[in-house]
């Protein structure tokens, strides 16, 4: 009897999905793709990358064991289950990917990075490829990166007039009142670990400072490629072959920058000798590190072991981001809070008279459930944005932070000098209808 997919060749067979090789020549490419679209091997792959594409989806996890291979989703930071592979087909669905990467499809233990891109229609990401053995097998993780970026600027995410221009003061911005311009000092930016938006806030918080009037050097390690923003100058630290941002750091100083930007400082020499050049040659620093939350970012650079005092002397301020999904527009729904639950979350009564909660669909009275949302595809939710908390230092922030080592203590110092907390401006986006109460809450736990 014949089948559906009688005489088709494995490229032909499942989703619509167009994968391309891109990081060898026209010829190796070409082979590559050649070979991937004769595996059945390409099945697998068009089915998770076409789920990961629909969904509009910015990482794919895939976990494989003897007993196959596991995988997942992440959609404005939820991570969302698939089906599961047999052995056979996560074999050869991992080396089709490999193959389209110019990777090492044999080797299932060493680090292995590389690229391809996949398109479903007008929908088109990188596909930045990263696998690694683990005790079990070996795990694999791609960031989908889209062709144009998700925010233009930072002002896209959500941020506030008053924090953003705090910001920018913080970082350099010239200023008429020169008494109120920073132009020397660290200045941290932070964001939780595992997804929490680090690279994002990174990149469109240096896209908002002051980068036509100042020299910008960046140092990263080679091959992070984390800094890809206008007008900042990349020197990458070759690592593997003995080089040290502490050295790379005095070479640059021949070019008398501005502003030093590391997405990584990564010892106490490094940071000696940013606060150095901040104290003694008037320059910038700007660093980043993944925290909970601003204080935690400060506690963490502390540790790296420069005297307190010192760095304390040095610090600017913190600018830490966390992210939360945004309800649907189309089909948020409107909840009556009670006064006492608005007194509660700090709101003032008289200016919020309504909240919103995700879609919440109840049967009519046949049992029949309402269309599902075609903005949102049902899920009450679309993209994201952040929530920004936003630390400026005083002298007596700063003495707190050379002493003392209870950190709660430290935030509620922030907090009476009108810092607003991330929870704070995560309620500000509660009373506008952004977002809802349950996944605020999620939002700030996680």
């Amino acid at each position: 009897m014949a089948t559906d997919t009688e005489g088709m060749s494995p490229n032909e067979m499942g989703p619509p999905v167009d994968l391309r090789s891109t990081s060898g020549d026209n010829s190796a490419n070409q082979t590559a793709e050649i070979q991937c679209r004769q595996s059945m091997g390409i099945v697998p792959v068009k089915q998770l990358l076409y789920e990961a594409l629909i969904n509009d989806a910015e990482r794919l996890l895939i976990d494989c064991t003897m007993q196959g291979a596991t995988s997942q989703i992440e959609v404005d930071g939820l991570w969302q289950q698939l089906p599961m592979f047999d052995p056979q087909n996560a074999t050869m669905m991992v080396a089709v990917m490999k193959t389209l990467a110019h990777l090492n499809a044999q080797d299932r233990v060493s680090e292995q990075k590389g690229e391809f891109t996949a398109n479903v229609g007008d929908i088109g990401r990188r596909c930045h490829f990263t696998s690694v053995g683990t005790q079990t097998g070996e795990r694999i993780i791609i960031k989908l990166q889209t062709k144009k970026p998700r925010f233009k600027a930072i002002d896209e995410l959500g941020i506030r007039e008053e924090v953003l221009q705090e910001l920018k003061r913080l970082t350099g911005k010239y200023m008429e009142d020169q008494s109120r311009q920073v132009v020397s000092g660290i200045f941290i930016i932070s964001a939780p670990a595992n997804g929490g938006g680090l690279s994002t806030v990174w990149s469109h918080a240096l896209g908002a400072t002051d980068r036509f009037m100042r020299d910008f050097i960046c140092l990263e390690p080679q091959g992070l490629n984390e800094t890809a923003v206008e007008n900042i100058q990349i020197l990458e630290v070759d690592l593997a072959a003995g080089a040290t941002f502490p050295q790379t750091i005095e070479k640059a100083r021949l070019k008398e920058p501005d502003v030093f930007v590391l997405p990584l400082v990564p010892d106490k020499e490094t940071l000696e000798m940013l606060c150095d050049e901040a104290l003694n040659n008037n320059r910038m620093a700007i660093i980043s590190v993944n925290a909970t939350d601003g204080v935690e970012a400060i506690h963490k650079i502390r540790t790296l072991g420069v005297a307190p005092d010192k760095f304390a002397k040095c610090l600017n301020g913190v600018l830490h981001m966390r992210m939360c999904r945004k309800l649907c527009d189309s089909c948020k729904q409107p909840i009556q809070p009670g006064p006492q639950y608005i007194q509660q979350l700090g709101l003032p009564p008289s200016h919020v008279q309504v909240l919103y909660q995700h879609f919440q669909p109840v049967p009519d009275e046949n049992g029949n459930l309402p269309e599902t949302c075609s903005d949102c595809s049902g899920k009450g939710f679309s993209g994201r944005t952040g929530m920004f908390e936003l630390i400026s230092m005083d002298d007596q922030l700063r003495q707190a932070i050379a002493t003392q080592p209870d950190l709660n203590i430290i935030r509620q110092m922030a907090q009476q000098l009108g810092n607003k907390s991330t929870q704070q401006e995560g309620i500000l986006h509660l009373a506008q209808g952004i977002t809802s109460i349950q996944e605020l809450q999620r939002a700030l736990s996680s």
